[in-house]
């Protein structure tokens, strides 16, 4: 019996095996050190975009596969019966086959026991001495539903094993994938430079984008009322980040702590604002307990720990 590949099993490795081999080009060197890590940033964002992909498909493809063996117990256990049954009958045959070879000869035998089809097997066995025409007939349901068993759990398990090998491609894609991120990652953390103190990965998405925006500003200086370029206050740093989404946001930080949908602060994610100070003071939260914001006057844009960027912490919001 033939069994073909499955489709999605042979398009899968087809597709993965001509892109295993992965590379990305090292940043080249820039007098600008903003441009320099806006370029890693975007190959981050490529990479992370392709990962995204392929950690779908490895996903639906370990669903797929678990399936598969599932319905290959199920049946494996729906065959236990019929092998049973079959090992019995060929016990109780296995006299009146010695008796035939004896009786009819070695072609004759050979003809019987290669008889192709249940069928055929039905009408040969009928020849046996010593078995009646029902007992060939019970015998040649049993064979036949035992081919149509094996055939079905031949075509399972042929799926497994595409499935299988097409998980595996994807796996060694997905690591090769995300040991390309952490290596940009590094490359963009030395980028910015031994002074910047704590640096954030590089977040893809959304949130990605406003806290890139906030980063950028660092070393700016603290200017009441203004929201960029050249300088910002509290809120007006807050306030430019959230403007690359569109996002419009007043220029004060209570005004933007009421907009906000508030949040505990073990929900913290990157890009959300934290309050302080009876909200007087508003700053970025970027990770791992560091917030980026534009402290007072006379101080510049800066990275530092969310208990010592203002006091007291007052709450949290989120905009998107």
């Amino acid at each position: 019996m033939t069994v073909r590949r499955s489709g999605l099993g042979r398009v899968l490795i087809v597709a993965l095996t001509g892109v295993i081999a992965f590379s990305w080009a090292a940043a080249p060197a820039a007098a600008d050190p903003d441009d320099e890590i806006g370029k890693i940033e975007e190959e981050i964002e490529k990479e992370a975009d392709e990962l995204e992909g392929i950690v779908e498909d490895y996903n639906a493809i370990s669903e797929d596969l678990a399936k598969t063996k599932s319905k290959i117990k199920k049946l494996e256990k729906k065959l236990a019966p019929y092998e049973e049954e079959l090992d019995e009958l060929y016990d109780s045959t296995e006299g009146l086959a010695t008796a035939a070879y004896k009786q009819q000869g070695l072609s004759e035998m050979s003809a019987f026991l290669n008889a192709g089809t249940p069928e055929r097997f039905v009408d040969r066995i009928t020849l046996l001495d010593g078995v009646s025409a029902s007992t060939a007939e019970i015998i040649g349901k049993i064979v036949d539903k035992k081919a149509k068993y094996d055939e079905d759990l031949a075509v399972l398990e042929d799926l497994r094993v595409d499935l299988a090998e097409s998980e595996e491609l994807l796996q060694e894609k997905k690591d090769t994938i995300t040991e390309g991120i952490e290596g940009l990652q590094k490359d963009r953390k030395d980028a910015f430079g031994p002074d910047a103190g704590y640096v954030p990965d590089y977040i893809p998405g959304d949130r990605g984008k406003i806290v890139s925006q906030a980063m950028a500003q660092r070393g700016k200086p603290y200017v009441w009322a203004a929201s960029g370029p050249g300088g910002y206050d509290c809120s007006g740093l807050i306030l430019d980040a959230y403007r690359q989404l569109g996002i419009n946001l007043p220029h004060n930080a209570a005004a933007q702590y009421n907009m906000s949908m508030h949040i505990s602060r073990d929900q913290l994610q990157p890009g959300d604002a934290v309050f302080y100070n009876g909200l007087q003071h508003v700053a970025m939260y970027i990770g791992d307990g560091y917030v980026v914001h534009a402290p007072t006057f006379g101080d510049v844009v800066k990275v530092e720990p969310l208990d010592q960027a203002a006091t007291p912490y007052y709450g949290a919001g989120r905009f998107i």
